[in-house]
């Protein structure tokens, strides 16, 4: 099955004035071959290509390099003492695991994946150069601490990224905790760890309506860490809060658009308060858009609890009452990936190859 997805590209022409143009993607369905597990240790620049693996833990790669895990049927990744590893255009779901679970590794690319019912999206732990970037993830299953769309756990470094995914935690089908969580981890000066760019949603019609009394759309400075830009984000009604900076240093939250609409659950939209036993200073909230209703049915779209040194507040639009009607749209249609890797064939047609088909 082939279907044409049309994208409009934008140029600027020499004289600043704009036009648009059309790049044709082919999404095909790619025929997948039943494979057993596979648990490889020590292997270097292999593929693993149109597999579909059953059970809940599919591939476990152990101090494993150069690795590209493409448009499989999966119910998780395991990855331990790994480098160059690539995941692009999977179907992870179905399983009480986690769907790409990273420990002590490096450079891993997660790319146009769609991950659902998962325990969490991807978890990384103690690893360096992590990218989620593009994945659609519905409905992640927990428990507490699980439950993310992504969490970095004492990762390190430059080149660590969450960008472009896409999320949606359905009422009385998914357990979410924060969806994307960054717990004591550190990015550098140049470098900071990226959170950018992501549609975080609740239930589309419920909201955060019976979620976790503690979850949030995107906790920062979870138990400290250093150097995490937050920008350009969309959040609407994912948990208890929108945004959170609970510790840490030198953090920046940039236009970010949060929205919060009643629920049994919902406390404040954004927040900066030192949570940790660990010094916090140095945080900037720049031009952000929120609006969010607690529990009470009060507005309660921001908080500092003045415990952070060196807090700027600066151009934020807190409350924006104009954000009901002006959410922008999801990037893609669920459950389609925003951002699907793509390749060029031999006849010059961009190709996304997947293994959900029609389902």
């Amino acid at each position: 099955m082939k279907t044409q997805l049309y994208i409009a590209l934008l140029a600027l022409s020499a004289a600043a004035s704009c036009y648009a143009a059309e790049a044709t993607v082919t999404v095909e369905s790619v025929k997948l071959t039943e494979s057993p597990v596979i648990e490889w240790k020590g292997k270097n620049n292999e593929t693993i290509d149109a597999k579909i693996i059953g059970g809940p833990l599919s591939i476990r790669l152990e101090h494993c390099s150069g690795i590209v895990i493409s448009c499989c049927d999966l119910g998780s990744i395991s990855l331990s003492g790994c480098k160059d590893i690539t995941i692009r255009n999977c179907w992870i779901h179905d399983s009480v695991r986690v769907g790409v679970a990273i420990g002590g590794s490096s450079k891993v690319h997660i790319e146009g994946c769609r991950m659902e019912n998962v325990s969490s999206g991807v978890y990384a732990l103690d690893s360096q150069s992590i990218q989620v970037v593009g994945n659609f993830v519905r409905n992640v299953q927990g428990p507490m601490p699980r439950g993310q769309l992504s969490q970095f756990d004492k990762v390190s470094g430059p080149d660590n990224v969450v960008r472009d995914n896409y999320a949606i935690n359905e009422r009385g089908k998914s357990r979410p905790e924060d969806m994307i969580n960054v717990y004591q981890s550190t990015g550098t000066e140049k470098s900071p760890i990226l959170v950018e760019n992501n549609y975080l949603m609740g239930d589309p019609v419920n909201g955060s309506e019976g979620k976790s009394g503690s979850g949030t759309g995107i906790m920062l400075g979870d138990g400290g860490g250093e150097h995490i830009l937050c920008r350009k984000n969309v959040i609407i009604s994912p948990g208890q809060v929108g945004i959170g900076v609970a510790g840490g240093r030198f953090i920046r939250v940039e236009s970010n658009i949060v929205y919060g609409k009643q629920s049994n659950v919902s406390n404040v939209g954004l927040f900066v308060w030192n949570c940790s036993k660990k010094p916090s200073d140095h945080v900037k909230v720049v031009g952000n858009r929120v609006n969010w209703v607690n529990k009470k049915g009060a507005n309660n779209s921001s908080w500092d609890a003045h415990n952070v040194e060196a807090v700027e507040w600066t151009d934020n639009q807190i409350p924006d009452t104009t954000l009901p009607a002006t959410l922008p749209a999801p990037p893609s249609k669920a459950p389609s990936p925003p951002k699907l890797w793509t390749s060029v064939n031999a006849s010059g047609t961009t190709v996304a190859r997947v293994p959900w088909g029609n389902k």
